[in-house]
């Protein structure tokens, strides 16, 4: 194979990707959208967590489930990922993990265990959700607009 064949098959295998991508987008838009329209009276919870840190110290709060269902999560904003919250109390099923790098392992890796909270939620509000590790519950509060 010569480096023309070559730098066309990679070439033709990145602009496949942008497209999937671009697909991939459109396609959850036009889901939020519908349900958006659908549940004109829902609030967004925002997931507050650090998933990337250059030197490794990873934090992540999931979101296993909500009044019982695991729901579809959404992004929010440029690498904020969400979940929708109907109008009243809801009850979340929270789980909190940490990551670091090791001394003796590569990475150490500590999984709290799930924790359920109700909150009440009002029609058409933003909130978040984050983990406060001294007083180890979850945060819920309202954003500010």
């Amino acid at each position: 194979m010569d480096m023309t064949q070559y730098i066309l098959i990679v070439g033709g295998l990145i602009v496949l990707s942008f497209v999937y991508q671009g697909v991939a987008v459109y396609i959850h838009s036009m889901s939020k959208k519908k349900f958006e329209s659908e549940n004109p009276d829902a609030s967004i919870m925002v997931i507050k967590d650090c998933q990337w840190h250059p030197l490794g110290f990873i934090n992540t709060l999931t979101c296993l489930s909500i009044n019982g269902e695991a729901k579809e999560q959404i992004m929010t904003g440029y690498g904020q990922r969400g979940h929708y919250l109907m109008p009243g109390a809801n009850v979340l099923e929270l789980q909190y993990e940490t990551q670091r790098p090791g001394i003796l392992h590569k990475w150490v890796r500590t999984t709290y265990d799930p924790q359920k909270i109700e909150v009440n939620v009002e029609p058409k509000k933003k909130y978040a959700i984050s983990y406060d590790k001294k007083q180890e519950k979850f945060v819920f509060e309202e954003l500010s607009k």
